[in-house]
């Protein structure tokens, strides 16, 4: 009894010791999961400071960003009226010079008047340069800003797609539940767009099927009040509603196959079209870039052949010669 006794002894105290040996580590745990949770929370907090740190900078630069815009499109606004009135008093200047040289014609001036009106014909020539210079730029900076419309509506419209389709999966959701407390929304063709310039054939088609799912829908539920208040016993029948819920699901299921295959199509055909104005965009700086050169190399080879043949140098390979000018050019090469 007592070797069992002192055998039960160490055994307890073996097992004493070993509960000690878990607990300690156990605690020991316990405060390295602590101190890597109190870490975890610290790291949270920085990091959601940080967030709301971005997020600040985020709303300042757009509002920065909106502050520019307006800026610039104010700027826009003042440098395309100094530019109406920059070619207006060019016009008019040009206008006053024609008309100073018709007069000065009339009067048949001598030849110290002839070349003074070579003269004027060489400004008059310079100042219809720089009215179609001012034109030209004009043009280009409506074409880059109306560039700049399409694909930013294009944008728009990309984003406005898959919202289009969230919002029809979720109203379908609802509606599949058969809740009447429950209020499924509008019918997304109320918010579809209705701007004949984004939408294509397939966007036509789309809206006109959405329209066709909207009245349908609203032909089921009035049919559906006709029925509830109307009281009749055949249209209560549980094979009444059943082939009333066997309509709305095929209705369901043949606007979604429909309505997806379209999308597929229209999503294949919009990538397929923004490929193409990249590459016509391509086309056409290439060959901007290559016609600028070319009317360059021909301003220098005519102001080559003006200098050969004795006749001061030509302003503008675009501005026509008058009639005087030409015919002196052909009467001194032939010489």
């Amino acid at each position: 009894l007592f070797g069992n006794q002192t055998q039960m002894r160490g055994e307890l105290e073996s097992l004493k010791k070993t509960y000690d040996e878990h607990q300690k580590r156990l605690e020991d745990k316990v405060v390295s999961m602590g101190r890597e949770l109190q870490e975890a929370r610290r790291s949270t907090r920085e990091a959601q400071h940080k967030l709301a740190e971005q997020a600040a900078a985020l709303l300042t630069s757009e509002s920065n960003l909106k502050d520019v815009e307006v800026e610039n499109s104010r700027l826009q606004l003042q440098l395309k009226e100094l530019n109406e009135e920059y070619r207006s008093r060019l016009q008019r200047y040009v206008r006053d010079l024609a008309d100073y040289v018709d007069g000065a014609a009339a009067r048949g001036v001598g030849e110290g008047g002839g070349l003074q009106g070579a003269r004027t014909r060489h400004y008059v020539d310079a100042m219809l340069q720089d009215v179609r210079a001012a034109h030209r730029a004009r043009e280009e900076q409506l074409a880059a800003a109306a560039r700049s419309y399409k694909k930013r509506a294009r944008n728009l419209l990309k984003q406005h797609e898959p919202l289009l389709i969230a919002y029809r999966v979720l109203r379908d959701q609802v509606v599949s539940l058969g809740r009447s407390d429950v209020d499924p929304g509008p019918p997304e063709a109320r918010f579809s767009l209705t701007d004949a310039e984004l939408q294509t054939a397939h966007s036509r088609e789309l809206v006109q099927l959405r329209e066709n799912k909207a009245q349908l829908e609203g032909r089921v539920r009035e049919l559906s009040e006709q029925v509830r208040l109307g009281g009749g016993g055949g249209w209560r029948s549980s094979a009444g509603h059943g082939g009333w819920a066997e309509l709305k699901k095929q209705l369901r299921e043949f606007t979604h196959t429909t309505q997806e295959d379209l999308e597929r199509e229209r999503a294949q055909l919009l990538s397929r079209a923004l490929v193409a104005e990249e590459q016509l965009a391509e086309l056409q700086e290439y060959v901007d870039t290559h016609l600028i050169r070319y009317k360059q190399e021909v301003t220098r080879l005519r102001g080559m052949l003006g200098q050969e043949a004795g006749l001061p140098r030509v302003s503008s390979a675009s501005t026509p010669e008058p009639p005087g000018r030409a015919a002196r050019r052909r009467v001194t090469l032939r010489s």
